[in-house]
């Protein structure tokens, strides 16, 4: 019987490479371009009970740190033996991938791997399923964005201070750039929300237009969702659960909202890598003229601002973006 290997690694010739070298010391490899598909394939492979007897991951990945996918890993599949490969190897990075069972540095040769992988046996002991646990029911609410301009003549802190309490306000921030305002509404229907866009915010004395963006649940492959609610519960994070905790979080340094036009058809592979990033705290997908809204966090506005050219610009298929940095009026 073939050893089965689940190879994570963003570069398509060591895949390639890797994948002819172990079928040719008897393994069986399965290929995957970045963590989430990885993800996905370990899913498929408990679901369908298959076994596979060790997990490649490189630590530079497009969407989720190699480290970080050692961790999540380990959390929910914890008798799978993990190597963590790089090729920017240093004491450092050694330390850090102390939770992995081996590490290996490129360039290597497929000895080196197959004899690492000899030495490695998934442990014998079968995780425990976890109770099924009736998930609590939500009071149905949508959500939906609201980008406010004001006319010159506005009252802009009194307008604020209006808003920010509004019981159909989730929250309320202060902007830079072509829009004063930018609120998250929620409502039991988005015909509640336009109705409360069109008749109270966009009534208010010195508001002078107000755009909304409909905040939608994407649709992907098989699992998506799901795996990203599982890595963040293995990263011990709360991403998504709760909008006023990690907005307060964000806060304590400085917050951008950052807008992005993607090509429908390369939205489930960025979203992910967007969600996954450490200085996005909320990533939402919307229906407008954007259709993904960020809320970014860093130590300067400088910092979030080489993120957004050195990483999110360089994606393929995204096609516009545009940041509003979070002006802080007063502490609520």
């Amino acid at each position: 019987m073939e050893r089965k290997v689940l190879l994570i690694d963003d570069e398509a010739s060591l895949r390639r490479s890797v994948s002819l070298g172990l079928m040719q010391k008897g393994y069986q490899t399965e290929p995957c371009e970045n963590g989430m598909k990885g993800l996905q394939a370990l899913e498929t492979y408990k679901k369908k009970q298959m076994a596979l007897g060790c997990a490649v991951v490189d630590i530079r990945l497009p969407d989720i740190d190699g480290l970080k996918l050692l961790k999540v890993i380990k959390f929910n599949y914890p008798q799978l033996p993990v190597i963590i490969i790089t090729g920017h190897g240093s004491d450092a990075i050694a330390e850090e991938a102390k939770g992995a069972d081996a590490y290996l540095e490129k360039p290597f040769d497929m000895d080196q791997l197959t004899q690492i992988l000899e030495e490695l046996e998934p442990k014998a002991a079968e995780t425990p399923e976890e109770p099924i646990r009736e998930a609590p029911v939500k009071e149905e609410s949508v959500s939906m964005y609201a980008m406010v301009s004001l006319d010159s003549s506005a009252a802009l802190l009194k307008i604020y201070r209006k808003l920010y309490f509004h019981q159909n306000v989730l929250y309320c921030d202060a902007i830079r750039g072509d829009y004063d305002l930018l609120l998250l509404l929620q409502a039991p229907t988005l015909d509640a929300i336009r109705e409360v866009a069109e008749h109270e915010i966009g009534k208010m004395a010195g508001v002078a237009e107000v755009s909304l963006l409909p905040v939608e649940t994407p649709v992907f492959g098989e699992n998506v969702i799901d795996i990203m609610g599982s890595v963040d519960r293995a990263l011990g994070r709360h991403k998504g659960e709760s909008e006023a905790e990690p907005l307060q979080t964000a806060r304590h340094r400085v917050s951008s909202y950052v807008m992005l036009e993607v090509e429908k058809e390369k939205i489930e592979s960025i979203y992910p890598a967007l969600y996954f990033n450490d200085q996005v705290v909320n990533c939402d997908y919307t229906d407008g003229m954007f259709n993904m809204v960020l809320l970014m966090k860093g130590t300067s506005f400088s910092e979030i601002g080489q993120t957004i050219r050195s990483t999110f610009k360089a994606m393929d298929g995204v096609l516009r973006i545009k940041e509003y940095p979070i002006i802080t009026l007063f502490e609520a």
